[in-house]
């Protein structure tokens, strides 16, 4: 009997600490999702489609977001809410007339001005693996550790970077499977308001 009783207690010991380790590893819920006040505004920093695409997420969800690629620092103040999408784009940069050297500048004065009127700054990484190339990174490395949630896609974190960002900044996130969950997750976050 207390053989039975013993191997009992080890396997619920032994189910308590995969369950607890599975839990550590899986992507957040919704209900994890920060609440963000509106009015809201996406750019991206970077230049990659993923702010455009997340605009038209927003507008599929029903949200009432502004959209401005190429955001100055001078208009940051008008809104609550700060969605950068990062992700360099060779083909975006010129299309914008901009850099990597331009957009680092901007990504540093956009952050710079949502702190001092505390806008509330969402990191939205939605390229997955394909943007995570050495510039994105520079771009993500600048700006990162500074959001106040980080949004991505699992395919965008297979290293790590934004578990170990997350962590390290005690920075909210929320690891997306699929690109289709980014249109309930936006809709989640303004859910509040």
């Amino acid at each position: 009997m207390k053989e039975r009783r013993g191997s009992t207690i080890g396997g619920l010991v032994v189910w308590l600490s995969l369950v607890f380790v599975v839990s550590l590893v899986l992507p957040a819920s919704a209900s994890d999702i920060p609440k963000a006040p509106l009015p809201a505004v996406i750019t991206s920093l970077g230049q990659s489609p993923c702010g455009y695409t997340a605009s038209v997420l927003a507008k599929r969800a029903n949200l009432t977001l502004d959209y401005n690629n190429l955001l100055p620092a001078s208009e940051v103040s008008k809104y609550k809410t700060l969605i950068m999408a990062v992700g360099a784009s060779l083909k975006g940069f010129g299309s914008a007339g901009a850099n990597l050297d331009t957009e680092l500048k901007r990504g540093k004065q956009i952050i710079e001005t949502a702190k001092e009127n505390n806008v509330f700054l969402v990191i939205l990484h939605i390229g997955g693996e394909g943007r995570r190339e050495q510039m994105s990174n520079k771009l993500l490395d600048a700006v990162a550790h500074q959001g106040d949630f980080l949004l991505v896609l699992e395919d965008g974190n297979k290293d790590g970077y934004f578990t170990e960002v997350s962590e390290k900044n005690n920075i909210p996130l929320t690891i997306l499977e699929n690109p289709l969950e980014i249109q309930d997750s936006l809709k989640e976050l303004f859910s509040g308001e």
